[in-house]
């Protein structure tokens, strides 16, 4: 009774599809005001991988192929003169580096290669090196975040190309330490090195199933602790949870449902951090080409 019926608005926003739906997200990283190695890799990372993507659907968008190449260019020519002696990147140029941003840099650099553009071999290649070197021992993974980094890092390795299997096999055996996106990255990772053997990825699904919380606004997932080592947030976990499905199980049930649930937990077109943003773009993405979205007519389509 204290509401006055004659106030207020209900705004509709309708988009064609979730190609269109993205494209705030896109902006918002193009945008972002801060320059540090993480934001550099973050504002071209998902352009990079909605091209793929609609080439490999043989969609045209010539807005974004016009304006790739200078904003590649641009990033890889900064993250080369930040990449430390050792290989490796911190946050800033005077910082030591840190691995989980350097997993996240050659995972961006591969990305970028795979598009078709020139990346210098020798950078990634010290990239990966450090990764390598710089894993811990399965026995000394006692906390979350070890846990998640760990797994985070053997997934990027195993998409360049220089996968561990013995490694990743052993962090499944201490899969109860992970988070539930440390869990979509090994399963990920799993089904790279290992694509025959669906034990243990089916293992890793169900307890992410297991997880899922489903309610009226779609189905997605929350951490028992947010992990600050590795930029983490519960729609971040969503997204990357989603992209497991997308790429490993997209016939189940729960793949719309966080489909659903990322697409009305934006704010103003995109997500919170330009994690949430980069993962749900790339989880997006995913999905669109597993469920082939592009590709549907609506020539016949009848209205009652």
């Amino acid at each position: 009774r204290r509401y006055d019926p004659t106030q207020g608005e209900l705004t509709v926003e309708v988009d064609p599809s979730l190609a269109a739906g993205m494209r705030d997200g896109l902006k918002f990283l193009e945008h972002y005001p801060y320059e540090c190695i993480e934001q550099t890799v973050s504002r071209f990372l998902p352009n990079v991988m909605t091209y793929r993507a609609l080439k490999k659907l043989g969609v045209e968008n010539k807005d974004l192929e016009a304006k790739l190449p200078q904003q590649v260019s641009i990033g890889l020519q900064r993250i080369y003169a930040w990449q430390r002696y050792d290989g490796g990147w911190g946050w800033w140029l005077a910082d030591d580096s840190n691995l989980y941003l350097t997993a996240y840099v050659l995972f961006g650099l591969n990305e970028v290669q795979r598009a078709g553009f020139a990346v210098e071999e020798d950078v990634m290649e010290r990239a990966a090196s450090y990764l390598k070197d710089n894993l811990i021992r399965p026995t000394d993974v006692k906390a979350p975040y070890q846990g998640n980094t760990q797994a985070f890092v053997l997934y990027v390795l195993a998409e360049y190309g220089q996968g561990d299997l013995g490694r990743t096999v052993a962090l499944y055996q201490h899969r109860q330490l992970l988070s539930n996106y440390g869990k979509a990255y090994l399963a990920m990772s799993l089904n790279i090195l290992d694509p025959k053997e669906k034990t243990r990825v089916d293992s890793l699904l169900s307890d992410l199933t297991s997880a899922a919380i489903v309610s009226a606004t779609g189905a997605h997932w929350e951490e028992e602790a947010i992990d600050y080592w590795t930029m983490n947030t519960n729609t971040r976990s969503t997204a990357i949870v989603l992209d497991a499905f997308a790429r490993l199980a997209p016939e189940s049930g729960l793949a719309p449902n966080a489909v659903r649930w990322l697409m009305v937990a934006r704010k103003e077109g995109h997500w919170e951090t330009t994690q949430e943003t980069v993962w749900s773009v790339i989880a997006l993405t995913d999905w669109m080409v597993a469920t082939g979205e592009l590709a549907v007519s609506y020539t016949h389509l009848t209205l009652p």
